[in-house]
């Protein structure tokens, strides 16, 4: 491997190289058999003329190997060699990661420590960047490392609070009291994160495979969580970004916190509700019995996905300033997802229909469409968000957030919902209804609702969504609830996930012994 210019290795397939994520340069970790690993690879092929600033370059190199080895030996990591790719005096980059990274690679390479493939092209013609991974030299040395994948993480230092441009590109920013009153209630909730345990326990792979065929992995290590602001405002965007759960809807029934089955609950149609609340006006008791997504489109007699088709109109109404940009927007969120029927296509005729439906059936809000509010409506979700974030953190329960939706413990779903309710107060100053007992038992304000629902109980009878298992609670059919307690008990859980939850408990004793 040696004798090979950097870059040249071969062994890997386009398909088997597209399998792979970018360097992080964040990764770090101040444990001591971590610093000894390093030390050792440091000292055998780099002391003779690098300096400690190199080190701390092959410290993340290292370091991202291992944890993307650990959980998939086949996966690559993919590295920029344009040294313009890295801005070391950036707040982004709390280590000041630079162009050495390019030197620490060549470096790796020559000794024989990685292979890697310079940029390629894959079979669509896309424009791909170097990847590198373990050799089985390298993988010898991790195998014999002591340390746990769990004792690494991000440097305690790295930036949860991102303000982006109109450009999306990052802005450079002085804090405030303000922005350290927000990366205050960041760090705190990261540190609660960082010793719970989060999967799914039903999959026998740390993956799954999305529509478009790649993979988002399910591992200890991406549970770090930051905030986006848009266009140079704080008060635009700010949604909750990095957990691995956020692009897992369909196996989020799956999740287990700390080995425990959890439930998630959301509000219905916010963004609308938000609109409504901008003109004082409490969709939720004066319009409840509409369902704000629900239009009529002959060409499917799928009524589920007309509504979903009329969801991410709506979405792409509030946030674009185009209608084809809006169009546009819907029919590749559609292509993405494959969920449109067979015999239909998302023609712009077809949709412009399906925005005259909205149209004439918001009218109070229609000189918000198209004109770019949505970041505005997503700040405001982002503060019903922190409100909830903080009441649990400060409890020590960790609480998932998906934007509007959340999933925790099943144990905390009445706490919960009283914070939804209070946050959504807080937040819009609009009052909502009192809880209302639904059937099953459940107790849930009614802007709660199933997201899988289709609107066939009246809006006043609505339901939470609980992962895995609905309507079990006191006043159940008995033996409706020993059906539901029997699935439990037979319920799957992976090989896999009852190891990764034992060594993750055995790395938390340690950590605290």
């Amino acid at each position: 491997m040696a004798d090979l210019p950097f870059g040249e290795s071969t062994g890997k397939s386009a398909e088997e190289l597209n399998n792979s994520a970018p360097l992080d340069v964040h990764r770090w970790s101040e444990y001591g058999e971590v610093n000894d690993f390093v030390n050792q690879i440091y000292e055998q092929h780099f002391s003779d003329s690098w300096t400690d600033l190199e080190k701390k370059h092959l410290k993340v190199v290292l370091l991202d190997l291992y944890v993307i080895w650990t959980v998939d030996p086949d996966r690559c990591i993919a590295i920029h060699l344009n040294n313009n790719r890295y801005r070391a005096k950036s707040r982004y980059n709390s280590l000041h990661i630079s162009r050495k990274t390019i030197d620490v690679a060549t470096k790796l390479h020559e000794v024989g420590l990685i292979h890697s493939k310079r940029g390629f092209y894959d079979r669509a013609g896309y424009s791909k960047t170097c990847r590198i991974w373990p050799t089985q030299e390298l993988v010898e040395h991790f195998t014999k490392a002591r340390f746990s994948v769990f004792d690494i993480s991000s440097h305690a230092e790295r930036e949860s609070l991102i303000l982006h441009d109109e450009q999306k590109k990052d802005v450079q920013y002085e804090d405030t009291s303000e922005t350290r009153r927000m990366r205050k209630v960041l760090s705190d909730y990261n540190e609660l994160l960082s010793r719970t345990h989060i999967d799914c326990a039903h999959l026998d792979h740390p993956y799954v495979v999305r529509a478009d065929g790649k993979r988002t992995y399910i591992d200890q290590q991406h549970k770090f969580i930051y905030r986006v602001f848009n266009n140079s405002s704080w008060e635009e965007g700010g949604r909750f970004y990095g957990g691995w759960w956020e692009l897992v809807s369909e196996h989020r029934r799956g999740i287990r916190i700390n080995g425990e089955r959890t439930i998630e609950l959301d509000y219905r149609g916010l963004h609308v509700v938000f609109l409504y609340a901008l003109k004082n006006i409490n969709y939720y008791h004066e319009l409840s019995s509409s369902d704000p997504y629900e239009v009529h489109i002959p060409e499917t007699n799928d009524p589920k996905f007309a509504r979903e088709l009329a969801k991410r109109m709506m979405l792409s109404l509030v946030n674009a300033t185009d209608e084809r940009k809006v169009f546009k927007a819907v029919q590749q969120k559609t292509n993405q997802l494959g969920d449109c029927p067979s015999h239909m296509t998302l023609t712009f005729k077809l949709l412009r229909k399906i925005l005259a439906q909205l149209r004439l059936k918001h009218p109070q809000i229609e000189e918000y469409f198209l004109s770019g509010a949505g970041t505005e409506m997503q700040f405001l979700d982002s503060q019903m968000t922190e409100l909830i974030v903080k009441h649990f953190t400060a409890k020590g329960i960790p609480v998932l957030t998906v934007h509007d939706s959340y999933v925790i413990q099943e144990r905390y779903r009445d706490e919960l919902m009283d914070q939804m309710d209070i946050a959504w107060q807080e937040v819009t100053h609009l009052e909502s209804e009192d809880f209302q007992i639904v059937h099953g038992g459940y107790v849930a304000p009614d802007h709660l609702v199933d997201h899988d629902a289709v609107y066939e109980k009246p809006v006043t009878d609505t339901a939470i969504k609980q992962i895995g298992y609905v309507d079990e609670l006191e006043g159940e059919d008995w033996e409706e609830h020993l059906r539901i307690e029997s699935l439990k008990e037979s319920e799957y859980v992976s090989q896999r996930y009852s190891d990764n939850l034992e060594l993750f408990r055995e790395w938390v004793e340690r950590k605290t012994s």
